[in-house]
């Protein structure tokens, strides 16, 4: 169905998987079209409950293809390619449900970008991650100076941003960029497992955890507890938090049905 991807939906789970493992997996206008795409309908996939992007091959994503980017020729044709490739990690961004990166390899420039614009992200020993656009004259483009900014210290990011090199994962779980480190062999499980754990998790809560979540970075405080104090009143009243209480206090699983 997609050019540039791999893509599955079982009870509940998304898993995507970047398909271009002969230019590992390096971001072109198809795939772009394709991911922006993929986001934009799985947004309307009412039994969605979590998603898996990952990498096929020995990459997780190497960044936006150099043979595209020297097809560029002027400011506006650079400004229409920016601006697709941030919709399209906007758009992964957007999606109301977790989305779990697992990273298998590199994940350099737009890769670390798509990455970043994930909620989890699970990295293996060998796996490294960073934004090395600096090195041939360019900066990220995908809001990598945006939300690198916003997930590190500032002297951190401003290193990674300014000088080009990337990171191990041990480097990036002790800064905080990700969430654990998992062998690579263990990597699909573990991310199967936690979407599937995600997946047994109340909708309607979820989708109002992230949407605090990531307000909490652009919102000041008063008004993110204003939001929070909205999100969780209107959680009471759900079917969902009435099941999620009477299963408690009949101590058995709850049956949550996104109602």
């Amino acid at each position: 169905m997609y050019d540039t991807l791999d893509f599955t939906l079982d009870h509940g789970v998304a898993t995507i998987r970047l398909n271009r493992p002969d230019r590992l997996n390096a971001i072109n206008r198809q795939m772009i079209a394709d991911l922006t795409g993929l986001c934009q309908r799985l947004d309307d996939e009412s039994g969605l409950r979590a998603v898996v992007l990952t990498g096929n091959g020995r990459a997780f994503c190497a960044g936006a293809d150099i043979t595209v980017l020297d097809t560029i020729e002027s400011a506006a044709d650079a400004l229409d390619f920016i601006a697709a490739i941030q919709r399209m990690t906007n758009a992964i961004e957007a999606l109301k449900v977790p989305v779990i990166a697992a990273i298998n390899g590199v994940a350099y420039g737009g890769g670390c970008e798509i990455a970043l614009a994930c909620d989890l992200r699970l990295m293996t020993p060998e796996s490294s991650i960073g934004v090395p656009e600096i090195k041939i004259g360019l900066l990220p483009g995908a809001g990598g100076t945006q939300r690198l900014a916003r997930m590190l210290p500032p002297a951190i990011a401003k290193e990674l941003i300014y000088l080009g090199d990337p990171i191990s994962a041990e480097v990036a779980a002790a800064h905080g960029l990700i969430n654990r480190v998992i062998a690579e062999t263990e990597l699909r499980a573990e991310a199967a497992g936690m979407a599937d754990r995600l997946a047994a998790l109340p909708p309607l809560g979820l989708r109002a955890a992230k949407q605090l979540a990531n307000g909490a970075a652009l919102y000041g405080l008063q008004d993110g507890i204003a939001a929070e104090r909205q999100a969780v009143a209107g959680l009471f009243v759900t079917e969902d938090g009435h099941e999620g209480l009477r299963a408690f206090l009949e101590k058995r699983a709850p049956r949550f049905t996104g109602r």
